[in-house]
């Protein structure tokens, strides 16, 4: 009787510890405040081992699953980076799934650790690639999903993700000049804090053919 109460014991014990390890230990708003506190400088990797490499001019899916993984997301065999020391030497080494906007976005779409919320274009766009225009269906972003959602970003409207970014703060004021308020996010490449989730009132050239993608975690 005794070790089929201690064995029921454990057992709970291990099944508590696993649901606080991987289905209760994201926290959003940690999240959140990493991508704040990094979104115009980034932590780079130091000589301590602390930080993470930083990729000039191609940041930015390395800097998204920093702040997912800052807030709490367990990597895995895919989503991964990890130290190594060579000698007194730290060296990271990220998966293509950790610092490639179209592989993360892949993955999150197969992997079953996501849920799609939207897609958006300036004006829709049809089939293949269905988007609705950002007028029309853009309250996919909330209060309650802030911090959660990976937005992606299709530049040349061919279905290849070229870049990503982190849902920071619902219904803020923008620092990017003459955006003025709405959902914001965080991105690296180029370093930006606190602007607009649609990029159509930015500089970009491709701001007609852009298409935006949500997902949501599934925590």
């Amino acid at each position: 009787m005794k070790k089929v109460i201690c064995f029921l014991l454990s057992t709970l014990l291990l099944i508590c510890l696993l649901s606080t390890s991987v289905f209760a230990a994201y926290s959003p708003s940690k999240a959140i405040s990493y991508s704040d506190k990094y979104a115009l400088s980034p932590n780079s990797l130091n000589t301590v081992g602390e930080g993470y490499n930083v990729y000039s001019g191609n940041d930015c899916t390395n800097y998204v699953s920093q702040c997912l993984y800052e807030g709490g997301r367990n990597q895995d065999s895919q989503w991964k980076s990890t130290i190594k020391w060579q000698g007194n030497v730290p060296r990271r080494t990220d998966s293509t799934v950790w610092t490639v906007a179209n592989d993360f976005k892949n993955y999150l779409n197969s992997s079953g650790r996501s849920t799609k919320i939207g897609s958006w274009s300036l004006r829709g766009s049809p089939e293949p690639y269905r988007t609705f225009a950002y007028a029309n269906n853009s309250n996919n972003l909330t209060s309650s999903n802030v911090g959660k959602v990976v937005l992606f970003y299709d530049f040349q409207g061919d279905g290849h993700m070229d870049h990503s970014a982190f849902f920071v703060k619902n219904n803020g004021s923008s620092t990017y000049s003459g955006e003025g308020t709405g959902d914001l996010i965080n991105q690296h490449s180029t370093n930006r804090k606190h602007v607009l989730w649609r990029p159509d009132k930015r500089d970009i050239a491709q701001k007609e053919t852009t298409r935006v993608y949500g997902f949501e975690l599934n925590t």
